[in-house]
C-alpha cells in the first residue's frame, strides 16, 4: 500500500465537523482553521464519495531535538581540553488509540476544480501570491480518534562538562607528566500530560490547487485534473489539484517552510506525519 502524508492539527479538541472538516478550503498546512471556503456548502462543487476505515491501535511518538557542542572554556580558563555539550529537546507521545479514517474516494473533475476556482475568495488568495499564482489548499482527509487518549509532552535542556587538565611533577631528574578530567552533568526538565476527548481530529490529509507542474506525482486521480482558468492559449493559468506530501509542500514557495518535522506512525501502513512545531 502507498503511503500518504498527515499534518497535525495545532492542537487536539477539533471535531470533524467544525473548523477542519472534509472539503474545507485553506491558505496552507500550517492553517487548518483559516478556511477559505468550504466545499460542501456549494451545490456547484460535486466532491467525490467519502471512505471510511478504521485503524485499530496506533500510538504515535514526535520528538525534536538540537545539540550543540562548545569548547567553551578552554580559553577563560588556560586550560588544554574542554568541552561543553548543550542539548534541547521536546517529545510528544500519544497512547495507543483506534483511528476511523474518513477519505474522499475517487477524481475530482474538471468541473468541480473549476467550481472551487471561481469562489471569489479562493481567487483573492490565488492572486496575492509573491511568486505568482499561490496555492490554495483542500483537506481530502481526516483521522478521528474512536476513544480518548493520552498526550504526554516532555521538554527539557542537557549540559554535559567536560574538562581535561595536566601538570609536571618532579619525580627526580625527569618531570612526570599527570593527567584528569573532570566531568558533569545537568539534566533539566518538564513532563506534563492530559486526556484528550472521544472522536477529536488528530490528522488531516491534503490536497493542493496550484498551477499546472508535471513535476509531482499524482495517485488519487487517474490523471491530472487540471483545466484553464482563462482561454486555452493561457498557458500559465492552468491549475491543477495534486495530493500532498513533504515534496509537494516544500515546492509551495509562500509557505512556511521552517520548524517542521516528518515521521512515521507506529502500527500503521507507513504512513509518514508532518508535525509542525510552535
Amino acid at each position: 500500500m502507498t503511503s500518504k502524508t498527515w499534518f497535525l492539527p495545532p492542537d487536539f479538541t477539533f471535531l470533524p465537523d467544525g473548523q477542519i472538516a472534509l472539503g474545507s478550503i485553506i491558505p496552507s498546512p500550517r492553517q487548518p482553521t483559516a478556511t477559505l471556503a468550504s466545499a460542501i456548502s456549494y451545490p456547484t462543487i460535486i466532491l467525490p464519495k467519502t471512505k471510511s476505515i478504521t485503524e485499530k491501535n496506533l500510538s504515535f511518538s514526535a520528538e525534536k531535538s538540537r545539540s550543540l557542542g562548545l569548547a567553551l572554556f578552554a580559553k577563560l580558563l588556560d586550560v588544554g581540553n574542554a568541552k561543553v555539550d548543550v542539548s534541547w529537546y521536546k517529545n510528544k507521545t500519544f497512547s495507543a488509540v483506534d483511528h476511523e479514517v474518513r477519505t474522499y474516494h475517487g477524481a475530482f473533475a474538471p468541473e468541480t476544480l473549476r467550481a472551487i476556482l471561481a469562489l471569489e475568495d479562493i481567487q483573492k488568495h490565488i492572486d496575492s501570491g509573491r511568486f505568482g499564482k499561490r496555492h490554495v489548499y483542500i483537506i481530502t482527509g481526516l483521522r478521528v480518534v474512536r476513544q480518548s487518549f493520552i498526550v504526554t509532552e516532555e521538554k527539557g535542556i542537557k549540559t554535559a562538562t567536560s574538562v581535561g587538565v595536566s601538570g609536571f611533577v618532579p619525580t627526580g631528574t625527569v618531570p612526570a607528566v599527570l593527567g584528569a578530567t573532570i566531568a558533569g552533568k545537568i539534566d533539566d526538565r518538564a513532563r506534563n500530560s492530559y486526556e484528550t476527548a472521544p472522536g477529536i481530529v488528530f490528522a488531516y490529509r491534503l490536497h493542493v490547487i496550484r498551477p499546472k507542474n508535471t513535476g509531482a506525482d499524482v495517485e488519487l486521480f487517474s490523471d491530472r485534473t487540471a483545466f484553464f482558468s482563462g482561454e486555452a492559449e493561457d498557458v500559465e493559468a492552468e491549475m491543477e489539484i495534486v495530493e500532498v506530501d513533504g515534496a509537494v509542500y516544500r515546492e509551495d514557495l509562500d509557505a512556511e517552510q521552517n520548524d517542521y518535522e516528518e515521521t512515521r506512525l507506529e502500527g500503521a501502513d507507513n504512513d509518514a506525519y508532518i508535525v509542525f512545531h510552535s
